[in-house]
């Protein structure tokens, strides 16, 4: 494996999450003011993005809504954009948080002007202080420190989650949430080595040749976020479900080439002892990420990370995420792709046809 010089600094990028999650923070808590206006009187919030920013909405919005008792749920911007009567009940009292990276996609542009058509306020989650959507919306947390020059997301996407998580927790003033996710950086920094380590070991080990990413709670977001990384760099099969969905159907495809990886959570500890010991009997090879491996995890995994944070549920979801950006960049070198510029992806998307069309599609608010 000979990595370019763009390859190299993705490396960087993930290395550098702790660093950017600590300026994140920083970015965040300076804006709490603006943000408990934002959302006084709302009723409703709504995240929506594309790509990536989808997969940072599903993992935000449970988060946020167990934190602040605020109805929350992630939408694709682009059923915002043809379907807004099935996400908007007439009179909506919502707050629109609109997720990307750049800034530029499109259907994330549109779904923020379906917003303020609709006279709702609109959150901007983005690393560009530059771009159209920190422009047009109502308000912006620009993480510009989060920021990449890889087209695949990593220290971008589990900061943009990181600060959702964080708005929750200074929306309902939960003191103990947030020093929680303050812990993170740190926490990070210390585990850095190990998540490297095995993330290389795994993402060099030849005989896997699909993967499946299974989570419940809030960590469903980031399983789809890691079957994203697969998809995106390494172009093998994968797949992502809830825990104990993947045993109703998608289990007939794991066999000996397969990596089933278990995002853990406390409250499905109860179940994942017996879930990895299925997989193990149909052959798959196992991949445990969570809190502390018991006996039974020991008996089945293949590979452990043990994150011994101390953090509850829905405070730790991001570091999760960190050991499998190095599997999927090892992986990646060792299909001989370039993990940070997969093949036919560009930085952002842009749909011409959809281009100044707000009003031919007829998505107005209803009269």
């Amino acid at each position: 494996m000979n990595p370019s010089q763009d390859d190299r600094h993705m490396l960087e990028e993930i290395e550098n999450q702790p660093e950017a999650w600590a300026r994140s923070i920083q970015i965040v808590e300076a804006m709490a003011g603006r943000l408990r206006k934002m959302a006084r009187g709302r009723e409703e919030v709504l995240f929506t993005g594309c790509g990536s920013g989808l997969n940072a909405a599903e993992a935000i919005a449970p988060a946020f809504q167990r934190c602040t008792g605020i109805r929350a749920r992630a939408v694709p911007a682009a059923e915002l954009v043809f379907f807004p009567e099935t996400v908007l009940v007439p009179d909506s009292r919502a707050l629109v948080v609109a997720i990307s990276r750049s800034g530029a996609t499109t259907e994330t542009l549109l779904a923020g002007e379906e917003a303020r058509r609709r006279n709702l306020p609109t959150l901007a989650l983005t690393c560009r202080p530059d771009s159209p959507l920190a422009r047009q919306s109502t308000e912006a947390i620009v993480l510009e420190p989060a920021g990449e020059r890889s087209v695949t997301t990593t220290q971008s996407l589990t900061s943009m989650v990181l600060s959702g998580q964080l708005a929750g927790g200074i929306l309902s003033g939960n003191a103990e949430y947030l020093g929680q996710l303050r812990r993170l950086p740190e926490l990070a920094g210390a585990r850095m080595e190990r998540f490297h380590r095995l993330g290389r070991e795994v993402g060099e080990e030849a005989a896997i040749r699909k993967f499946a990413f299974v989570a419940s709670g809030s960590l469903r977001g980031l399983a789809r976020e890691a079957q994203l990384k697969i998809k995106e760099m390494v172009l093998l099969p994968a797949d992502a479900y809830p825990l104990l969905d993947y045993r109703h159907g998608p289990k007939s495809n794991v066999d000996r080439g397969m990596l089933v990886t278990v995002l853990s959570t406390d409250r499905t500890r109860v179940v994942e002892d017996e879930f990895m010991a299925e997989m193990k009997s149909l052959l798959g090879r196992l991949l445990f990420i969570g809190q502390k491996a018991d006996s039974g995890i020991a008996a089945s995994a293949d590979y452990v990370v043990e994150l011994e944070s101390g953090l509850a549920d829905f405070a730790r979801d991001v570091l999760c995420l960190v050991p499998l950006h190095f599997l999927a960049y090892y992986k990646s070198l060792a299909e001989g792709q370039s993990p940070s510029t997969p093949k036919n992806l560009s930085y952002w998307v842009r749909t011409e046809g959809l281009s100044g069309a707000g009003e031919s599609r007829g998505t107005g608010a209803p009269a």
